[in-house]
């Protein structure tokens, strides 16, 4: 019996793949070398490509003021002059942070990590007297007393458990800086190629869309072409607004709660204030660890102000939730709180800090695309389920 043609396809097809399995599988040392020289080697494009993409951010606020136009309707630069232009205006802004990070807030960091150890020791005795206050009012009450003071912690001992704490891992933290900045001088060769490779993907970011999306309409059936553009474009807006909106967001409550915090005066007002800046590009539990964080250093540094910054961190939340926020988001991210919560969880419990940063992005486009797929197969099946939400 002669095999057809898409039979004959399919058993080569077969026997390449196993025959693939097999080496794979008695090579997996020597694969999983080439795999890792691999990475190395394109580490730097990967780097370039996400440094292009934070660059991206300010650039394209840039290119929108400079695109004014004439009282003829012209505009004032043409778009390869106003990209460059924004590009410049981009890396200096970047520069700058990053200047006024390391000069300003990096030494009041390592100034109030080095004297944590003093305020603690310092602290407890306030908190010791305070302590003796409170079990000197439960004499009064003996019942009670009998039930709360066994739970009644030792300030000495805890405080020693801090101090460890802080010694160990202040120190860890410093050599962990002092390795990366000693690899970052030695790899100076790849941030330069990094840096390198941002600019041309900004700078001909148009031709290089153009020219990927000729060679996989070229050599891709059009029905997957057409869906990986479009899914391509909505990871794209998703994620870009998604950083805009983070980024403004975090920016107007950490200069909110400096300008609190000088008003009111608390103390370690700039170190709390970065914490907050940075906490605040986490979802949710940003928040509560600014809060806890920056509670506890008020609270050593001046315990009677620690209720009061507790609530301004409150109500400044508050402000931000009601009135900063709808304001700032142009464009929604298409996540219930539900899942927006779920997605920072597992990621941030799989990748840490970056998987909580990039989960509810990642998490909207399955959404929608999960959304849109469902609606499109019950459409095709003709089952219509009626929206309890809105008629209960």
């Amino acid at each position: 019996m002669e095999l057809s043609n898409n039979t004959k396809r399919f058993f080569v097809f077969l026997s390449a793949f196993t025959v693939g399995l097999v080496l794979c599988v008695s090579h997996v040392a020597q694969i999983g070398i080439w795999v890792g020289s691999f990475l190395t080697t394109i580490s730097p494009f990967i780097l370039g490509a996400c440094l292009a993409f934070v660059l991206s951010v300010p650039m394209h606020l840039f290119e929108r003021i400079l695109s004014k136009e004439n009282k003829k309707g012209h505009p004032l630069l043409n778009p390869g002059v106003r990209r460059a232009v924004s590009l410049v205006l981009s890396i200096l802004l970047i520069i700058m942070l990053i200047s006024l990070f390391l000069i300003i807030v990096l030494p009041q960091i390592a100034d109030t990590v080095s004297s944590l150890a003093s305020s603690i020791m310092s602290f407890v005795p306030v908190a010791q007297a305070w302590i003796t206050q409170f079990q000197n009012w439960l004499k009064a009450y003996p019942e009670i007393g009998q039930f709360i003071n066994p739970y009644i912690p030792d300030v000495s001992q805890i405080a020693s458990t801090i101090i460890v704490f802080v010694q160990k891992y202040a120190g860890i933290l410093a050599s962990t800086l002092v390795s990366n900045v000693t690899s970052i001088y030695g790899s100076a060769m790849d941030i330069v190629v990094s840096f390198v490779f941002a600019i041309y993907i900004l700078l001909q970011k148009a031709a290089l869309s153009r020219q990927l999306k000729k060679l996989v309409y070229a050599f891709l059936p059009k029905r997957f072409c057409d869906q990986s553009v479009r899914i391509a474009k909505m990871t794209h807006r998703t994620f870009f607004s998604y950083v805009t909106i983070q980024c403004t967001e975090a920016l107007i409550l950490g200069a909110l709660c400096l300008l609190g915090m000088i008003v009111f005066r608390f103390p370690h007002a700039l170190v709390i204030s970065t914490i907050m800046l940075f906490c605040a590009l986490i979802p949710i539990y940003g928040a509560i660890f600014s809060c806890i964080i920056g509670a506890f250093l008020v609270l050593i540094a001046a315990p009677s102000k620690a209720l009061w910054f507790v609530l301004f961190i409150l109500i400044l939340q508050q402000i931000e939730t009601n009135l900063i926020y709808p304001r700032v988001v142009s464009t929604s991210i298409n996540l219930p709180s539900m899942w927006v919560l779920l997605a920072v969880t597992v990621g941030g419990g799989i990748f840490g800090i970056v998987g909580m940063l990039i989960a509810v992005p990642i998490t909207s486009i399955a959404y929608t695309l999960l959304g849109e797929a469902t609606h499109d197969r019950l459409e095709l099946r003709g089952i219509i389920i009626e929206d309890h939400a809105q008629n209960p």
